[in-house]
This record gives C-alpha cells, structure tokens and sequence, in this order.
C-alpha cells in the first residue's frame, strides 16, 4: 500500500523545488536550473500517470488529474526547446566539421527560446502552484497490486515501442523514465518485489537519449549537403544501432536474475 501521506510528501517535495528552480532561472539563466525544472515536471507526470491508472474514482479523477497536467504542459515544452538547443549546440561543438554559421544559428535559436522561457516565469510560477493544490486534492491510498499491473502493463508497452523507430522509440525512453521515477516514492519491499534491474533500465534510457539527441542534429541540419551531413547521419544510425542492442530480450533483461 502506498499511502496518502507518503505521495503527498512526494509531490510537494518536487513542487517547491520546481518553484525555487523557477525562479533561479528567471535570474541567471541557469542551465542546470533549467535541467531541473524539467525534472520535476517529468517526476510529477509520471506518479500521477501512475494515479490515474489506479484512482478508485476513475472516470472524475482521472479527468481532473489530466487536467492538472495540462497546466504543467507549456512549461514543459518551451523547457523542452531550450534543452534541445542547448543540447544540439553542444554536439556541434564536438564536430569540428560542421560549419560555424550553422552552430552559429542553434546558439541563437537556444538564446531566444530561454528568453522567452523566463519572460513568462511568472505565469509558469501560478500554473505550478495551482496544479500541485489540485493534484493534493486526488491523493488517495493505492493498492499494491494496482502499482504492480500497472508496472507489468508499462513493461509490456515498452517492450513494444523498442521494436520501433523514431518518435516511438523516444516514447520508450519517457516511459523507462516514468518507472525510474516512481520507484523513488514506493515503499523499500514494494520495489524489492518488482524486481527490476534499475541499472539496465538507467542504461538503456540514456543510450535512447544518446541517439535521440542526434537524430535532433540530423534533424536541423537536413537539406544542407556536404560530408559533414553524411557523417551526422552516421554517428546517428551508429548510436541507433547500439540502442537496438540494449533492447535485446527487454523483457527478460529488465528483471532481475
């Protein structure tokens, strides 16, 4: 059983933090700030994934939980956007080969999304607040065996979108995630009987976000001809490559032997 003490414990424990984070952002611009800021987001969104999937009152509760994210989902788009710059520009600093106007033009795409982002740190801020109240209000007891289905269903889901490509193997990677993060909240026995190989897990997401990060650059840089191009497509089939072979046998290899 998890308990309504300890989820409420939970989700404001990541509230202010995302308030406080908020607002380091809005006066200095902090990268890593910003890295948390989405962290928070995506720790609330998968528990409360978590509590729609096992809400007593699921019709009502589950469209108020629904609801309450969608106050989160601006915030955490144009965080998204200026993580994505930020992270394209990086790679290309790495590749000396890629002509300067273009590095050039991420850097200035990264600086107009941040700014825009802290702009409207105010509004981010109430949107916050008034989501974490209305997510308080649904807390309720779950069951252990509701938190295990909906483990055994995840599993299953991600073991399907591995076998895919693009958009769908980054979905893979948000969902890997989301039960990384809920293990955090869930009673010590509760996790041992889940009996999932953390560390595989840990690995294959980042492998994922390895290759998603460069299928983005392949992504901006498209219609653009010359060696250079032929090599991000490389790199990027490359780290694909190495993301199918983390996902071999997924279901087996994600439980402990």
């Amino acid at each position: 059983m998890l308990s309504r003490k300890k989820q409420k414990k939970y989700l404001t424990k990541n509230e202010r933090d995302l308030l406080v984070q908020l607002q380091v952002f809005s006066e200095s611009g902090d990268a890593d700030a910003l890295h948390r800021i989405r962290l928070d987001v995506k720790k609330i969104k998968a528990f409360a994934q978590m509590v729609r999937s096992c809400s007593d009152k699921k019709m009502s509760a589950n469209k108020r939980i629904f609801k309450d994210l969608g106050l989160l989902k601006k915030m955490f788009r144009q965080a998204g956007k200026v993580r994505d710059a930020s992270n394209t520009s990086k790679l290309l600093q790495q590749r000396h080969w890629v002509p300067a106007a273009f590095t050039e033009e991420q850097d200035d795409l990264r600086t107009t999304a941040a700014d825009k982002f802290r702009q409207q740190v105010g509004e981010y801020r109430k949107k916050g607040k008034k989501a974490g109240r209305q997510l308080l209000k649904d807390v309720n007891a779950i069951h252990t065996g509701c938190i295990r289905d909906w483990y055994a269903g995840q599993l299953i889901r991600i073991g399907v979108l591995l076998t895919a490509s693009g958009d769908q193997l980054h979905e893979a990677r948000k969902k890997i995630k989301e039960l990384l993060y809920v293990q955090k909240v869930l009673p010590p026995r509760l996790v041992e009987s889940l009996n999932l190989d953390k560390g595989y897990l840990d690995e294959l997401q980042e492998v994922i976000g390895n290759w998603h990060d460069m299928a983005l650059v392949v992504a901006a840089y498209a219609g653009r001809e010359g060696v250079d191009s032929q090599a991000m497509v490389d790199e990027c089939a490359k780290r694909e490559k190495r993301v199918r072979e983390m996902a071999g046998d997924f279901y087996l290899r994600a439980h402990l032997s």
